[in-house]
């Protein structure tokens, strides 16, 4: 090894073991008066608690009116929001509207077709959406204050999908700038607090979504996923979120909008508190496409029956943090599990192209070239790139009131030249072969979620900067994932994993989701 090389992991190394655990400390101490578990208050109705499908059914078969429920709803949001900022948008006026003409509907003797079981399978239940997703009418800046007064034009698929099966839309929720950091911050709405904790962040960018879930403001979710942004909120909010398999739920009209191959790696998908609600909320956003795979969910799964392996890190990857003690007992607790109460051998997997799953991503993202500027473009709602050397000496020197840190940081370094993204996406591709050789189509991976539990506010940037990978390389993939909860931590915070399977056997990692929640533990309320 040369002399080079040992001294970058040498400093590496210190980074690791003195730099970021002095730099936690300073946070904790920064944030000791709010470092406080369970600030919510508590529930006041039990309607807060219970499952979006038994929800459905309770309306359908009136025990509760609609109207019943999206005000309980209104009202826990209207308590939690001053708590948490998850809310950036409302429509509670048109919301009670909505809900009382489906009071109507269901009060007559026969009920038109478009609204039966079949066709309108959620109807009643109110829904939030990530405000990076167009509705016809409301906010769509993602965080971008030269995008302050956009208004979408129409609504997104998925939307439509959601509003056709009689969800109600009560509110949309908020991102970080631009959809692109792993906290939900921006200039424009503020920032989104972890309701476990207020000194924690949410993760990003569907952090708006994750909090509001959890915190019993939403049944369930609408989010979107490049680089991890429906399953890290999901991890750091202590329930359930599912990237799709590519393809397969409808990306369009949401901004920014992915391109080229980006758009393999874009999934939009649901986040809810109950994996018993993943499957009827997935089948919804797939829209027509849900026939394609629709067989594959009819039939019996014996779980038992399935093949299983984990994956403990990233093989060694120098850029990443190694997960932490609490990530790897929720890893260890998933594996004994699935040993204890299946029977199963789960068998570990060491993938060494892992290693370079950054340079895999960043190659994908910029389209196979080795440098871009896309994104200080975006920064600009796509006229001019900012100079984001200039925004970094404007925050230096406390005159920023438009691009978040982190936004300005990715900025400048997209700007260097990567090497070699022709290699790192045949890389990718070697890699996305070698997995499916291996799971075929009755094979579910555990993998890590993100490294640490919910960092503080701003810490992640000097901390886990480059920690979303672990989410990230299975965006490269376009496999299904499912992030399910793994119960709190001894500070109170969540921790979980994430279940892998090949492509359209989402199904899979649902089911296991499922018997996870049924059988060892699933959403834990923060309050």
């Amino acid at each position: 090894m040369g002399k080079i090389n040992v001294f970058v992991l040498g400093f590496l190394k210190f980074i690791d073991n003195v730099l970021k655990p002095l730099i936690s400390y300073c946070f904790r101490f920064y944030y000791s008066k709010i470092d406080v578990p369970n600030p919510l208050p508590k529930c006041s109705s039990d309607l807060l608690l219970t499952p979006g499908h038994k929800l459905a059914k309770k309306i359908r078969n009136k025990e509760i009116t609609s109207l019943q429920l999206v005000t309980v709803y209104i009202d826990r949001i209207k308590q939690i929001q001053p708590l948490v900022n998850c809310v950036v948008q409302e429509r509670f006026d048109e919301a009670i509207k909505e809900a009382k003409e489906i009071d109507k509907i269901l009060s007559l003797q026969e009920i038109p077709g478009k609204y039966s079981e079949e066709n309108a399978p959620l109807l009643g239940v109110p829904f939030s959406c990530k405000e990076c997703i167009w509705v016809k009418g409301m906010s769509n800046n993602s965080g971008l204050v030269c995008r302050k007064d956009v208004l979408a034009p129409e609504d997104a698929k998925v939307v439509i999908y959601m509003k056709d099966s009689g969800a109600i839309l009560t509110c949309l929720t908020n991102t970080s700038e631009v959809c692109m950091w792993l906290e939900s911050s921006n200039y424009v709405t503020g920032t989104t607090r972890n309701p476990y904790n207020l000194s924690r962040i949410v993760g990003g960018s569907s952090g708006g979504e994750g909090c509001i879930v959890s915190a019993c403001g939403a049944v369930w979710g609408i989010g979107s996923d490049i680089g991890g942004s429906i399953r890290m909120p999901s991890f750091f909010n202590g329930v359930y979120g599912h990237k799709p398999s590519k393809n397969l739920i409808s990306n369009e009209f949401q901004f920014p909008q992915g391109i080229g191959m980006q758009e393999d790696m874009l999934g939009t998908g649901p986040i809810c508190r109950y994996a018993s609600d993943l499957k009827v909320i997935f089948k919804v956003l797939c829209g027509p496409k849900f026939s394609e795979i629709e067989k594959n969910f009819e039939q019996k799964i014996e779980l038992k029956n399935l093949k299983f392996y984990y994956v403990q890190d990233l093989q060694g990857n120098v850029l990443v943090t190694k997960p932490s003690d609490d990530v790897k007992k929720s890893l260890e607790r998933a594996i004994k599990f699935l040993e204890t109460d299946l029977g199963v051998e789960v068998r570990e997997l060491k993938l060494k192209k892992l290693r370079s799953s950054f340079q895999m991503w960043t190659s994908m993202m910029n389209n196979g070239k080795s440098s871009s500027d896309s994104f200080s473009t975006l920064l600009n709602d796509g006229k001019e790139p900012i100079n984001p050397y200039k925004e970094l000496l404007r925050s230096i020197f406390g005159y920023q009131d438009k691009h978040t840190l982190p936004a300005i940081s990715l900025a400048i370094t997209e700007r260097f030249p990567s090497s070699r993204p022709d290699h790192h996406i045949e890389l990718a591709n070697a890699l996305r072969e070698e997995i499916k050789d291996i799971i075929k189509d009755d094979g579910i991976i555990i993998f890590p979620s993100f490294p640490v539990v919910a960092p503080y506010h701003n810490q992640a940037l000097f901390t886990n900067s480059l920690d979303f990978i672990y989410y990230g390389i299975l965006n490269v993939m376009g496999f299904p994932v499912t992030q399910i909860p793994m119960g709190l931590n001894m500070e109170g915070l969540p921790t979980g994993v994430q279940l892998v399977a090949n492509h359209n056997m989402d199904h899979l990692t649902i089911k296991l989701a499922e018997h996870f929640e049924n059988n060892l533990t699933g959403w834990i309320p923060p309050f």
